[in-house]
């Protein structure tokens, strides 16, 4: 058997084209808009087919179950807290398994800056179980998107739906940011040593002392700072310390040579330079503006 939707319990919202040309028309949501949303809770003998492809992304997050999904010709399981976004324009279909059938939630969304999450799309990426988890929270985020369309499209409900899709996505691709809340204290050695950065803002380190901290070696340790934030960790450093430097200038009528040493630069005019390669302009005209 292959049934496309209805399913007891369902929940779904599909934004009509007339709506969806307001939402096109709107600068403030037009980058990355929802076209259709819903959660179908044991979808049993769920089934979709699309020769061509959607027009739109679309994430699939199992919440109980399991599926499959199809794309091309590569088949890619879905278990229980692991979640799958499709690629637009790209041929697929999936299916609920027959003994198990998954719970789903499901987002279509579109828009030019969708494509920006095309990194994510064509894998499986688990939602590992933790005492961090906040998998309530990210249900709750559906749930609130959901609240606010039962009350129709209008301007402002279109317009909030929207704003929060992004945080709603990066709750899937951005794990370690989404639980950091929940975090104690932070476990992973990227997290570790920004934290001591933190801490130790009014010193001066080198790339070796920073990984001696996190009992790395400094390659490896460099390579894994990179791979995290972009960036690596002496220039981390420094940014956090300019940045430091600038809530010294916005709220206190420090000289700017204290400033530098409050934030660990002996020289006032290398501080100078600094602040400006990462501000883009001096300390005084940053205090000034």
């Amino acid at each position: 058997m292959k049934k496309e939707e209805g399913f007891p319990g369902q929940i779904s919202y599909v934004i009509p084209d007339r709506i969806l040309s307001l939402v096109r028309e709107n600068p403030l949501i037009s980058d990355l808009y929802i076209t259709d949303i819903g959660y179908y809770p044991q979808a049993r003998h769920h089934f979709r087919e699309r020769p061509t492809g959607s027009p739109q992304f679309i994430l699939i997050y199992c919440v109980e179950g399991k599926g499959e999904i199809r794309v091309n010709e590569s088949i890619y399981p879905i278990p229980e807290n692991h979640f799958f976004i499709i690629p637009k324009g790209t041929p697929h279909a999936y299916r609920a398994n027959e003994n198990n059938p998954w719970s789903i939630y499901w987002i279509h969304f579109t828009g030019p800056g969708s494509t920006a999450w095309s990194r994510f799309s064509g894998q499986v990426m688990a939602i590992e179980r933790g005492k961090n988890e906040r998998i309530n929270d990210r249900k709750d985020l559906f749930e609130e998107i959901f609240r606010n369309l039962d009350r129709g499209f209008s301007i402002e409900t279109l317009e909030y739906v929207n704003l929060s899709l992004p945080h709603l996505l990066a709750s899937f691709t951005h794990l370690n940011q989404f639980r950091l809340i929940r975090e104690p204290g932070e476990k992973d050695v990227v997290g570790q040593s920004i934290n001591f950065m933190l801490e130790n803002i009014r010193n001066k380190y080198k790339l070796a002392d920073l990984a001696k901290v996190v009992r790395l070696s400094a390659s490896h340790y460099s390579h894994l700072f990179l791979l995290r934030t972009g960036h690596s960790p002496i220039d981390y450093f420094i940014q956090l310390k300019i940045q430091r430097a600038c809530r010294l200038l916005d709220t206190t009528d420090l000289p700017i040579s204290e400033v530098a040493a409050e934030t660990g630069f002996e020289d006032q005019f290398y501080f100078s330079r600094q602040f400006k390669k990462v501000m883009n302009m001096s300390p005084r005209e940053y205090r000034k503006r």
